[in-house]
């Protein structure tokens, strides 16, 4: 199991650095696969995540994608809205999790696949705002095991103005706020397999590096069909999970 690990993690990792996604959108389904429960495979990619944001967060600085300064506050209220999301884990029943999470991949494949790579309107810069929206996909986040990024970096297409490459950037920034917000909470919770955990984190560093990399070599145009695309393969993995039993 430890092989399958560390390759799931180089690999999450090359996602999440290319798609700006926390990395559980694909880890949870594989895991699940591999024979771990639903509540075990969220925190073992809570986990994942907290690693990967971090060395993503770096690297983006460094490249100045973004001003750190104004885009925290979507952490900010994502922190929350984690927290919330991880005590719910311990409340609902897997299948009600298992379907939620189905329900949040259609909406992204939705709003992703009808929007433009290209900003139509101003971008929005508004901190309260920024904040409202980061403590809503917290919940998110934290119940389901996911960055958050799945849901805000489209709703920063769509509705905030934000390009497509840098939202995707800002998406994995979010995740450094909800994931370790997360993993803290289920950790205490006691549904975390630690082991696992570190096998997968330790091996996404050199994933995200990879991922980072493609993201900025690869046209804005083409990246959307590629990302679509991922979220088309991410939908039809866990709906068929759960439909098969």
């Amino acid at each position: 199991m430890t092989v399958e690990l560390a390759l799931l993690g180089i690999g999450v990792g090359t996602l999440s650095g290319f798609f700006g996604i926390g990395g559980g959108t694909v880890s949870v389904p594989i895991l699940l696969y591999l024979g771990f429960g639903i509540k075990e495979a969220i925190g073992i990619s809570v986990m994942q995540m907290v690693a990967g944001s971090l060395m993503a967060a770096w690297i983006h600085h460094k490249k100045q994608t973004y001003v750190a300064s104004e885009i925290k506050y979507f952490g900010y209220g994502g922190v929350f809205g984690a927290i919330a999301g991880g005590f719910l884990v311990k409340i609902l029943d897997a299948a009600v999790l298992e379907w939620f999470f189905l329900g949040i991949v259609a909406f992204t494949l939705g709003r992703l696949a009808f929007s433009s790579p290209v900003p139509t309107r101003p971008e929005v810069v508004n901190r309260p705002l920024y904040s409202a929206i980061g403590a809503g996909i917290g919940v998110f986040s934290g119940m389901l095991g996911v960055g958050g990024s799945i849901l805000l970096t489209p709703i920063l297409v769509s509705f905030m103005g934000f390009p497509l490459k840098k939202s995707s950037a800002v998406g994995l920034f979010f995740v450094m706020f909800t994931s370790v917000s997360a993993f803290l909470t289920l950790l205490w919770l006691g549904v975390v397999n630690i082991q696992a955990g570190l096998i997968m984190a330790f091996s996404s560093l050199l994933g995200i590096i990879l991922g980072i990399w493609l993201l900025n070599r690869v046209k804005v145009t083409h990246y959307k069909q590629i990302l679509v695309v991922f979220y088309i393969i991410i939908f039809a993995i866990t709906a068929y999970k759960l439909i098969a039993g």
